[in-house]
Formats: C-alpha cells, sequence, structure tokens
C-alpha cells in the first residue's frame, strides 16, 4: 500500500510555526513572530505537563526545535538522573520507528536493539529500552503494555494516517537540522525527508483474509484474559499487523544492505519505494506471530527472483558459510527454451551461491528447510 504524503515545503512549515494559545512560556524566541510565545516541557516526574494529541499532531516548527534544544541540554542518562518526561519529537519520531522496525522493550541494558532505535537513544540522551518502551506503548492497542491513554490514542491516529506520520515527521527532522542535528546523529530512517511516498512494505504479501483471520484469533485470547475487545480494539489489531509487517519488511531490506539476495539488484539509494520485496522464506498465512517477524525469515530479492522464490521456482541449500541456488526442472526447461528467461537465471542474471558475509541475520535454516519441503517444485 502506498500512500501520497504531504511534502516538505517551506509553506507547510510557516504554517505550523504558529504554536497554541496557553501553557508556561518561555523568554521571546527572536525567530518569532510578535507576541508568538513556546510552551516549555518540563523535566521530572513531579513537574509533568500532560501532553494532548494536539501538541504531537499540530507541532510547529518552532516548538519542535525548542524541544530539541532542551533534548540537548540533557545530562547522559545514569541512575542518579531523574525521570525525564518524553517530548512530542520523541514521542513522534518513536511512533515513526513502528513503521520501520519491530521493537519489543525488555531484556537488559545489554540487549541490542534494531536500527534506529540505539541512534535515537545516543540522541535523546535515555536507555535504549526506554525508547524501545515508548516505541512499544505506541501500539495503539491496550493491555499489554504501560502506555498511557494518550498514548494509545496517538498510536492510533498515526497507525491510520499515512499523512500524518510523513507530515508530522518532516517537521520534527527539519526542526532537528535547523538547530545542528545532522543526519549523522538522526538519520532520516523513512526516507522522507526531501519527499517521496509514504509506504508500508511487503503489504501484498499478506492477503486480506489472512489478516481478518489473525485479528479473529487474537481478539479470542484477549477474551480470555479479559482484555479490551472492542470494535476500535479490533482495528488497532489490523494495523499493528500490517505496520509490523512492513517493519519486516524494512528489516529483512536493511539486512541485505537494499540489494536481491539472488542478483545484487539495487537502486542504491537508500529510499522508498526501492523496487525491491522482503518475503517470507515460510509464508505469513503458515507462520506463527514470533515468526511473522523473525528477520532471519526473510530474504530481499527483486521482483522476478521474489517472485520465483515464493512460487517454488527455486530454492536455497544451506552450506557452512553460504547459501547455494537450486532452481526447478520446470525453471532449467524454460531457461533451455526462452533467452530473456535464461538472461534473468544463469550467468549473471542469477547467483548460484549467497555469501552469507553480507546479512548480519542470516536465514535460518528451518525456515530454508520449510521451503524446500513445502514449496520448492
Amino acid at each position: 500500500m502506498a500512500v501520497q504524503t504531504v511534502r516538505s515545503t517551506p509553506e507547510l512549515f510557516r504554517r505550523r510555526r504558529h504554536a497554541p494559545e496557553g501553557g508556561t512560556t518561555i523568554r521571546d524566541d527572536p525567530r518569532l513572530a510578535p507576541g508568538e510565545q513556546l510552551p516549555i516541557y518540563h523535566r521530572g516526574k513531579s513537574s509533568r505537563v500532560p501532553m494532548s494529541l494536539s501538541d504531537h499532531l499540530d507541532i510547529t516548527i518552532a516548538q519542535a526545535e525548542q524541544q530539541w534544544l532542551e533534548i540537548q541540554s540533557r545530562q547522559e542518562p545514569t541512575e542518579n538522573r531523574g525521570r525525564i518526561n518524553h517530548t512530542p519529537v520523541e514521542t513522534l519520531l518513536a511512533g515513526a520507528v513502528r513503521v520501520v522496525a519491530n521493537v519489543r522493550s525488555g531484556g537488559g541494558d545489554g540487549r541490542k536493539f534494531p536500527f534506529p532505535v540505539p541512534e535515537l537513544a545516543r540522541l535523546f540522551r535515555r536507555k535504549p529500552n526506554g525508547v524501545a518502551s515508548k516505541v512499544e506503548n505506541l501500539s495503539g492497542v491496550p493491555g499489554r503494555n504501560r502506555g498511557a491513554t494518550s498514548d494509545i490514542d496517538l498510536g492510533r491516529r498515526l497507525a491510520s494516517d499515512a499523512k500524518l506520520v510523513a507530515s508530522t515527521y518532516r517537521v520534527v527532522l527539519a526542526a532537528a537540522r535547523n538547530v545542528g542535528i545532522g543526519t549523522d546523529r538522526l538519520p532520516d530512517f523513512l526516507g522522507l525527508e526531501h519527499g517521496g511516498f509514504m509506504v508500508l512494505l511487503g503489504q501484498d504479501e499478506v492477503d486480506e483474509l489472512d489478516l481478518q483471520t489473525a485479528v479473529e484469533q487474537e481478539i479470542g485470547q484477549r477474551r480470555l484474559e479479559a482484555l479490551d475487545t472492542d470494535s476500535a480494539t479490533e482495528r488497532a489489531l489490523m494495523q499493528m499487523l500490517r505496520i509490523g509487517q512492513s517493519a519486516f519488511a524494512s528489516e529483512v531490506l536493511r539486512n541485505f544492505g537494499d540489494a536481491c539476495a539472488f542478483c545484487g539488484f539495487t537502486l542504491g539509494d537508500g529510499r522508498r519505494p526501492s523496487l525491491l520485496r522482503a518475503g517470507h522464506i515460510k509464508p505469513w498465512r503458515d507462520s506463527n506471530g514470533r515468526e511473522r517477524l523473525d528477520v532471519a525469515n526473510g530474504i530481499a530479492a527483486c521482483p522476478t527472483h521474489d517472485a520465483a522464490f515464493d512460487t517454488g521456482l527455486m530454492t536455497l541449500d544451506t552450506a557452512s558459510d553460504h547459501l547455494t541456488v537450486r532452481v526447478s526442472q520446470r525453471l532449467l526447461s524454460a531457461i533451455d527454451r526462452n533467452l530473456a528467461t535464461a538472461l534473468h537465471f544463469t550467468g549473471d542474471g542469477l547467483r548460484q551461491r549467497i555469501d552469507l558475509s553480507l546479512p548480519e541475520v542470516a536465514p535460518a535454516d528451518k525456515y530454508l528447510s520449510w521451503h524446500r519441503e513445502q514449496i520448492f517444485a
């Protein structure tokens, strides 16, 4: 599913500069219009100021700049540092992370988190687990996280409106650049800073009927646990599955360096859409919840090789340091008869082996075995 987003134009930013009325204010900022003021985002539990949806969704460039200045003035996280509430810019970026990474909190400070959680943690001067918790709390599904009602409401709004995610993301990034935060500290992890489309990846792999079945199973489990099962929760679960699939695809593409594992095709600029697919080795419909999000159950491929792998025209055999490509008899016959087919599946058109030194997470043999036994023709 591709959705055209609002482009990052000066008009958009000028429109967003005007802050809402009310709230504690700071000294006049020379960049503001006469009489315009910014709210302070307090530190510490005792001075907490509740954030509304408007504080996040109607954020202005000037407000975001002030929040970034506050973030940069923080001390590094220590055991003695008091609690610091998340500013809207942090929360909005945490919401955007859900599109490109499946994040789970917990597991201690030594646990490894997916990109861009460590990068945001360094920038926010928080522990990675704290950032991961915020990402998780924005799932929009109540009952299995510690998220406040405001996080649940915000998560649902963001999950249902790709244009809103893109436009607020661009405001937050533009403000960061204005105060000197470069791409080395805040990477453009959605690939939208300079325009383009907001894309939920991998949606064509998941059948609507399979999605509905998965939601019904989850609703049944929630009833057993006496958790919310209303229509809003059902819609949020559907969105959570779709976004989870997009995050899976993003992580798989990143794992293979944004290039086809079978032939090396790439556009090479890291932007979306990339013309690449990131499909499951063991299909989504046949996988459980954990397997659907497991990067080791995915492989990046160009459309031609993705279709051949998905339909069982070729498979992969496991060796110690590489994967060997094996094609079906049907495909071999087509190669002999058709020059165009031969161009895509012989010589430079198809690698005979895939070096496992490139992907950080190698495809797991349990998934490859399933593919060889259940799909390969």
